[in-house]
């Protein structure tokens, strides 16, 4: 039986799959596979983050001792990886403040901001584990898979991440963010 803990690492493990293929800015086989693989990590990376904190973060809090202080330093990481993601975006899309930023300093910082948040949520995971019974593990595990699919494709550092304002960012934004991403032509396909 897949538990939450396999799902968050499988998706984790798919991401940073992404990262490496987003990074490697060697010359593309065809024109514009850059930005397609680029695009294809950053909505990824902002569906997952989004659907970890909608998911996983109000369990913790109501279950594991000092949950609060964990849901906290994890909404730290999640936005310092977040704005690391909106600082790719911009690059990527050629945004003046980001012209003398070279990629391996963007990707390198992506990947910094990355790995701790993914050591975060895979400690999160497994104590969520520990503490829940299999079927509200298993509820929680299909929710997330479901959050996935229904979250924001880019990132949002400034808006609440947490309880009924959270929810209705999130809800908001993922309709806006689908909008813009027809809109741009942007690769965000939902399996990974």
């Amino acid at each position: 039986m897949q538990t939450l803990l396999s799902e968050v690492e499988g998706r984790q493990a798919a991401l940073l799959t992404l990262l490496r293929t987003a990074a490697h800015r060697g010359s593309p086989a065809q024109p514009g596979e850059a930005r397609t693989n680029t695009d294809r990590f950053l909505a990824q990376a902002s569906r997952h983050t989004a659907a970890a904190t909608w998911i996983l973060l109000p369990p913790v809090a109501r279950h594991l001792p000092a949950g609060r202080a964990e849901v906290r330093d994890h909404l730290r990481a999640i936005r310092r990886l977040e704005r690391t993601l909106v600082r790719a975006k911009a690059k990527e899309y050629g945004q003046a403040q980001t012209i003398q930023v070279p990629w391996p300093s963007v990707w390198s910082g992506v990947h910094h901001h990355l790995g701790r948040t993914i050591a975060a949520e895979r400690r999160l995971a497994a104590m969520l584990g520990e503490h829940l019974d299999s079927d509200d593990e298993a509820r929680v595990r299909e929710r997330f898979t479901r959050a996935v699919a229904a979250a924001p494709t880019r990132p949002h550092p400034h808006l609440p991440h947490t309880g009924f304002p959270g929810h209705v960012a999130r809800t908001l934004c993922a309709k806006l963010d689908a909008l813009w991403d027809e809109v741009e032509g942007r690769v965000t396909s939902v399996a990974y």
